[in-house]
């Protein structure tokens, strides 16, 4: 890192917080594995076909209100505004600097980090075709370059697919328990930051 400071390419402060995310990421990769390997960030485990493995509960009345009001920002008003720009004609690399946004709320809540550490946990652990590692590193450098470079990426099947994920999401919040108590005082915390 300090050659690629000496160098003049970036400056070390740069070099060493880059270099600290990916660390990061890295060791929480190797802490996930250890947890227990292919189940989510939560510790949700599934069958092949997607479904939870990991015993359903109801939650408590405060809990269901919570997870409705998470829906309502993120799916409905956060999500779904993005689709219905994309659906009125808005351009691709506006549409993808929006889901970056977006991806940074939702990394936010998923695991603490509003950041592409956090896109890609809530990406590999329930976004259709972004289970591996290169697929969402594919997306992340489209999202992140769309308004700089243009992008390629079919933005229906990213629109599809982070839909899929955030229902999957959705429905762990409100009927896993591990999920529940890590993510919606998380939405909480969110929430109120937020608010005017």
């Amino acid at each position: 890192m300090e050659q690629l400071a000496d160098a003049g390419d970036i400056t070390l402060s740069r070099a060493l917080r880059e270099g600290a995310a990916l660390y990061l990421k890295e060791l929480q990769g190797r802490a996930h594995r250890t947890r227990g390997g292919e189940a989510t960030w939560h510790g949700v485990r599934r069958d092949k076909q997607g479904r939870p493995l990991t015993k359903r509960t109801e939650p408590t009345p405060t809990a269901a209100k919570r997870a409705a009001r998470m829906r309502a920002a993120l799916h409905d008003r956060g999500l779904m505004l993005v689709r219905e720009a994309w659906e009125s004609g808005a351009k691709p690399a506006v549409v993808l600097s929006s889901l970056a946004q977006w991806l940074d709320l939702v990394g936010q809540v998923y695991v603490g980090q509003p950041n592409e550490i956090g896109w890609s946990w809530f990406l590999r652990d329930y976004c259709p075709g972004y289970e591996q590692t290169d697929a969402r590193d594919v997306l992340r450098r489209e999202l992140e370059g769309a308004l700089a470079y243009g992008t390629t990426v079919n933005v229906p099947a990213v629109l599809d697919a982070l839909e899929a994920g955030f229902v999957r999401l959705l429905d762990d919040a409100e009927h896993q328990e591990q999920v529940r108590r890590a993510v919606l005082p998380a939405w909480e915390v969110l929430e109120r930051r937020l608010q005017p």
